[in-house]
């Protein structure tokens, strides 16, 4: 076997991110301001070079993922009582996210190749009720977003792209976030670009920008003056200490996302020559991936029987950065059991009780029972240490299977 080969650390940083953050504090500007009175000068400037780098118009800086999601909600008009589809396999906030503005998530199972959301499900889960679907890009796979579109089209249904997992991931040609009608990122610190915490929506409708504006910024209205409310909103602005990592962070972004894509093509030719072992398929139009997270899927047939618990042991050990998979939604205490939002009536969920057995999301419940994810960080280290990978799980497959 290879020797245990030394992994990149995460996050990478140098004498620029310090000096950038060093210079923010100095300056004593340590808030944004507001368009028509800027104070500091990071958010803005990290907007506008974020939006050239995914070639889209409008990017709206926030406080987390999990907010941008539920600002891309409000500024859709999507409240009490709504349905909103959303992938079953996918952290809990693409589905919090819909709680928290008095919506109804409805999980949608996964395609069993690419772990995304299933197009060939969707329409057989909407109802009256259905005002929009939250396409998740696990792992930084970009979603069949042609597809997605047209059964959208086809219901009038909005579409929010949770690009958390995304940053630069395309898909014919397109950057994600600019298929749907908004798209949403989190920098939260262990993200492939990342501030510690942060988030952003972005769009390409002017209108639409205007509404995201508003509800991240206590109902103002850009341009107007700074204590008139337009309309209900809150406060999701990002601080400048944030934005100013931000920006040193997306000049190193480019070089890294082109590292972690040609190595995930190689850790993906290295592992689908182990029987039963079955890396997330990439489909044939995704130009570039984010690869957040890499997750793979073993036949536990070809490793004697073994469960992802006993293969993330093994990997562990092995010192292989590694974790268990997102359980899939339905399965979460919260959603098994109701417990959420106050006077919002979820008799119509496609979950909860009895609703929640695993054999009403099969791909999902199989998948996960013997799946595990490798660290984007790998993916920046070299090849050696691709190959220890795959040389560990080949050891395991004779270990287990004899």
């Amino acid at each position: 076997m290879t020797k245990q080969p030394k992994f990149v650390e995460w996050p990478i940083w140098d004498e620029n991110d310090v000096k950038m953050v060093s210079d923010v504090v100095k300056s004593g500007k340590w808030w944004c301001g507001a368009p028509q009175s800027q104070v500091g000068e990071n958010i803005w400037k990290f907007q506008q070079e974020f939006s050239e780098f995914l070639n889209i118009k409008h990017v709206f800086a926030c406080t987390n993922g999990t907010h941008a999601i539920e600002i891309a909600l409000m500024a859709l008009k999507i409240g009490r009582g709504d349905e909103v589809i959303v992938s079953d396999w996918t952290f809990v906030a693409s589905a919090s996210a819909v709680v928290s503005v008095g919506a109804v998530p409805i999980f949608c199972d996964i395609d069993p190749e690419t772990f995304l959301l299933n197009p060939d499900l969707i329409e057989n889960l909407i109802t009256e009720r259905t005002k929009a679907i939250i396409c998740v890009h696990l792992g930084g796979m970009p979603c069949e977003m042609d597809k997605i579109l047209q059964i959208a089209k086809a219901h009038d249904l909005k579409v929010i792209e949770d690009s958390a997992h995304a940053h630069g991931s395309s898909y014919k040609g397109k950057s994600v976030g600019s298929w749907g009608d908004c798209g949403t990122f989190s920098f939260q610190g262990g993200k492939v670009l990342n501030s510690g915490e942060g988030g952003a929506i972005v769009c390409n409708d002017d209108d639409l920008a205007d509404k995201i504006y508003e509800v991240l910024d206590s109902g103002r209205n850009s341009g107007k003056w700074f204590y008139d409310h337009f309309s209900y909103g809150s406060d999701f602005r990002l601080g400048e200490l944030n934005a100013a990592l931000l920006r040193t962070q997306l000049k190193k972004y480019p070089d890294q996302l082109k590292t972690r894509n040609s190595n995930a093509i190689y850790l993906s030719k290295q592992l689908q020559q182990i029987p039963g072992v079955h890396p997330q398929k990439m489909h044939e139009d995704v130009n570039r991936c984010a690869r957040y997270v890499f997750p793979v899927y073993f036949d536990p047939e070809k490793f004697g029987g073994i469960d992802y618990i006993q293969m993330y042991k093994e990997l562990e050990e092995a010192g292989i950065p590694t974790d268990a998979c997102y359980p899939p939604l339905h399965k979460l205490d919260l959603f098994v059991d109701v417990k959420l939002l106050p006077n919002v009536d979820y008799g119509s969920a496609n979950w909860g009780g009895a609703k929640s057995n695993p054999e009403n999301f099969p791909v999902v419940s199989r998948i996960y029972k013997n799946a595990f994810e490798l660290s984007h960080r790998v993916l920046l280290s070299e090849r050696e240490s691709l190959d220890y990978i795959a040389d560990t799980i080949k050891s395991m497959q004779k270990k287990y299977a004899n």
